[in-house]
């Protein structure tokens, strides 16, 4: 896959939950990996109606059971619990590397669905199951489908064109 100049900031985790006394806070990594966190410096977050804070990290404990970490300037549960649910953003080369086949969720979040060379939606979010993720398409007559992102059922992924291919039409019906 090409890097596409339209997404080079991402999502890659939420804070949850303060953790202990010293202002560390719990994480929940976007895609389920833990690694790529060890190598931040720094978090950049963002909250409420898009307000965006910088905090340098001074510990990031990885574990089975998740990450904790702690940044300089929050040194209380009560200061950490202000953070609870703000995004941390990230760009391409500290999000989770990706493997073949695999795509960030903001760039496929947009993308065309075309099928027999005609565009029949565009995707309006995934949504992540236990099976596999469904796209949420929605047509030009605005109604919502949900389409397996799955080898069966979709074909060519081409995120700097902005399109997916869509195998079988009659997921439409």
């Amino acid at each position: 896959m090409k890097d596409s100049p339209l997404f080079e900031v991402f999502t890659i985790g939420i804070i949850r939950k303060p953790h202990g006394v010293r202002g560390f806070f719990r994480v929940q990594s976007s895609s389920g990996e833990f690694s790529h966190f060890a190598s931040l410096r720094e978090l950049s977050l963002r909250g409420p109606a898009g307000k965006e804070k910088t905090f340098a990290i001074e510990e990031c404990k990885i574990s089975e059971q998740g990450i904790i970490m702690k940044v300089r300037g929050i040194d209380s549960p009560e200061e950490a619990a202000l953070y609870n649910g703000w995004e941390i953003r990230a760009g391409r080369e500290d999000a989770c590397p990706l493997r073949a086949g695999e795509y960030y969720i903001a760039e496929l979040c947009g993308c065309l669905v075309v099928c027999g060379g005609k565009t029949v939606g565009t995707v309006k979010s995934v949504i992540e199951t236990g099976a596999h993720d469904m796209l949420e398409v929605v047509d030009a007559a605005g109604k919502t489908y949900m389409i397996p992102f799955a080898e069966a059922h979709v074909g060519e992924v081409d995120i700097v064109g902005r399109s997916i291919e869509l195998k079988s039409e009659w997921l439409l019906q």
